[in-house]
């Protein structure tokens, strides 16, 4: 996946091998304007499946590997970069817990 320009963000995968041929194609998210990392999940098992733009937040869809679970939609708010799950806002450092109890 190329790097996908949103608005005044800067959403690339890091792709990196879970198994023998088993890829998970991690997110991460930088603000082009002050270069600011906003998501990094590199090297975790959390998958960018697909992403959205909607007039106010742009929506990662995630699924954790080996993908048996459902997946989770992450929001980034364009007019302040917040990170939410959901109804809950989240904190950058507490991503990787958040998603896990996303999924429970």
């Amino acid at each position: 996946m190329e790097p996908k320009h949103v608005e005044h963000l800067l959403i690339s995968v890091e792709p990196h091998e879970r198994r023998m041929s088993h890829w998970v194609y991690a997110p991460r998210v930088v603000d082009t304007r002050d270069g600011r990392v906003l998501l990094d999940l590199g090297g975790g098992p959390w998958d960018l499946v697909s992403t959205a733009q909607s007039a106010t937040a742009v929506e990662l869809l995630l699924r954790q590997y080996p993908g048996d679970r459902e997946a989770v939609c992450l929001s980034i708010c364009l007019a302040d970069n917040s990170l939410w799950l959901g109804n809950c806002r989240v904190a950058a450092g507490d991503i990787p817990g958040a998603l896990e109890r996303a999924q429970a």
